[in-house]
């Protein structure tokens, strides 16, 4: 549902279209937020369904039919009820973490491709990690120091220090495979010997 309220808070700023909802929220964060059609469209669907949002049908002569949702009184009241802690949330802790990564997934059985197969795939990964690093980073730049809206900078903030955390522990977990790498060289020199 907190997909919902997000969606919710970009359309108290003014009415918008499903793209506009998308574009608006990776302009304010970034690309890397990773809401898709599958995921703004449902949303959207079910507040409208509670009544919180309204839809507008725009006909177009050459584009195809716009649909331009509004928040209603009742959206307007569940938000703020929401944003004040009073709503209630989805309590129920999950490693999502772990299963919004592939990564990490594939990560956790890296002991059967080998250290230095890992090694590469970390590598990659650590790429990944600096681009958006220098993406956000370069971001947050932009978005000066005042601004209008300083909770939305603390959270490109946040966005920068996670890919930093992020890209500490993947060089870890690079240090850690490349020593095995070394460590399995030096048994197979021993026994070559």
């Amino acid at each position: 549902m907190s997909v919902a309220y997000t969606i919710l808070g970009v359309l108290m700023d003014a009415p918008a279209h499903g793209y506009s909802i998308r574009k608006q929220l990776e302009e304010t964060f970034s690309r890397e937020l990773g809401l898709n059609d599958g995921q703004l469209y449902p949303a959207l669907a079910k507040l409208e369904g509670l009544g919180w949002i309204e839809k507008e049908v725009v006909e177009q002569q050459r584009s195809p039919t716009k649909h331009t949702y509004r928040v209603t009184d009742a959206g307007c009241r569940a938000f703020a009820r929401w944003l004040e802690g009073a709503e209630p949330s989805d309590r129920r802790e999950r490693p999502s973490f772990f299963w919004r990564d592939e990564f990490l997934q594939r990560a956790s059985f890296f002991a059967r491709v080998g250290p230095d197969a890992a090694a590469e795939q970390i590598r990659a990964r650590l790429a990944q990690t600096e681009a958006r690093a220098e993406r956000l980073e370069a971001q947050l730049a932009g978005a000066g120091t005042g601004g209008p809206d300083p909770y939305r900078r603390m959270i490109l903030e946040y966005g920068v220090r996670l890919q930093r955390m992020r890209r500490e522990w993947l060089e870890e977990l690079l240090a850690r495979a490349t020593e095995q790498s070394t460590e399995r060289a030096g048994l197979r020199a021993a026994r070559a010997r």
